[in-house]
């Protein structure tokens, strides 16, 4: 299991030996670099839900969880119907325990990635903000809480949600979503906002805080964009702004950026994915020529574009 991941377990009717013993398996977890958020069963998604005497709000725990494909672990003397439940020994130590957790918890997440996604909707936050309609979100991971306003572009912060921790686990598959009515979030949100961000911006820092691409590109599709970036230059990777410079002067595929401004093809997946993400670029319509190799003009407009940005451009020319 990555160390990387975070994952929010919920528990219901553990008795105080129970819930202390559960407490010290996350603790040994996060010491194995599994970040765990221990907390009371709630109507928030989840990623394990650990029970221990059957009652019925364990029982209606249970059938939530089900419902929505989140892990059962019971700790208790007697296997529990139905048989999804998994059960292990009431007196089981605190590190058996967290071996049981890392269990389920990799169990979880193998059954999400063999359907695509889990029954929950755990999904990388970028996959999620990228592929929902327009409208008003929650998304939630761990203790992270935050709306985002797909019609409006912006993403409202929930009191102490660090940005930067936005930033770092907004790649991580451990995102859940829930839709929202104006109303909702009106009475239930709003009060809670502590700050609010342009999306384009926000999803322009995770590209450049991750190595992987915001999604899908195709190498061979011409891209141009509408505009710069609602980003400072200062803030930009240095060897972004020379291709930014040139896709604001017409389209260019990948391959033929990437000779032109002698810039590596991983880093132009990177760009094109944000460009095309947050709308700032659009795909040049098949039939629309690209800058080909060899066209003086083209890599004298390449120098003054790379001056401009105080850079030292040694390339030969544009190329396709």
């Amino acid at each position: 299991m990555p160390s990387s991941k975070r994952y929010l377990v919920v528990s219901a009717d553990l008795d105080k030996s129970r819930h202390a013993r559960l407490h010290a398996a996350c603790v040994g977890l996060r010491e194995q670099g599994i970040e765990i958020d221990l907390q009371a069963w709630s109507d928030r998604p989840a990623h394990l839900l650990v029970t221990g005497t059957e009652t019925s709000l364990s029982r209606n725990a249970v059938e939530q969880a089900m419902r929505r494909g989140i892990p059962v672990l019971r700790i208790g003397r007697l296997p529990w119907d139905p048989d999804s439940v998994h059960s292990v020994d009431i007196n089981i130590e605190a590190g058996e325990l967290g071996r049981s957790l890392r269990e389920r918890l990799r169990h979880g997440r193998d059954d999400a990635e063999a359907n695509g996604a889990s029954a929950a909707g755990a999904l990388p936050f970028v996959q999620h903000l990228l592929s929902a309609p327009k409208g008003l979100y929650l998304f939630e991971s761990g203790l992270f809480r935050l709306v985002a306003d797909l019609g409006a572009s912006r993403m409202h912060m929930i009191r102490r949600m660090p940005y930067p921790e936005l930033v770092a686990e907004a790649m991580s598959p451990n995102w859940f979503i829930t839709a929202l009515t104006q109303k909702q979030y009106v009475e239930k949100y709003r009060q809670d906002v502590t700050q609010s961000y342009s999306l384009e911006s926000l999803l322009w820092d995770i590209a450049i805080g991750h190595d992987a691409p915001l999604a899908q590109v195709d190498a061979l599709r011409p891209l141009q964009l509408r505009g710069w970036p609602l980003m400072p230059s200062t803030a930009l990777p240095t060897q972004w702004l020379l291709p930014l410079g040139c896709l604001l002067r017409g389209p260019w595929s990948l391959p033929a950026l990437a000779e032109a401004t002698a810039t590596p093809h991983a880093e132009l997946k990177r760009l094109f994915a944000v460009a095309l993400a947050t709308g700032l670029a659009e795909a040049a319509p098949a039939a629309m020529p690209a800058h080909r190799q060899g066209g003086s003009s083209e890599l004298g407009l390449i120098r003054r574009l790379a001056r401009r940005f105080g850079l030292n451009f040694l390339g030969a020319g544009s190329g396709q």
